[in-house]
């Protein structure tokens, strides 16, 4: 079986090295998802948690209309 190539641009291959560094990253990624919790929270006034059930549209709405934000920023 041969082996199956594709040329990229040295730049390129270094840019995507350092990205799958990044994604494999799980202390990022544990930051990064506890960032965007507590930005939800402060923007809804709501815990996300693994329970979503209990989010209304219309509560999500009047907070999007009401104040701003930090996501306002984003």
């Amino acid at each position: 079986m041969a082996m199956q190539t594709i040329e990229v641009p040295l730049s390129d291959y270094n840019h995507l090295k350092e990205e799958l560094a990044l994604l494999k990253d799980s202390d990022l990624l544990k930051t990064m998802n506890k960032l965007i919790e507590m930005l939800y929270q402060d923007k809804y006034g709501l815990y996300m948690g693994d329970f979503t059930d209990d989010l209304a549209k219309h509560t999500i709405n009047q907070s999007w209309d009401n104040k701003p934000s930090v996501w306002d920023n984003v």
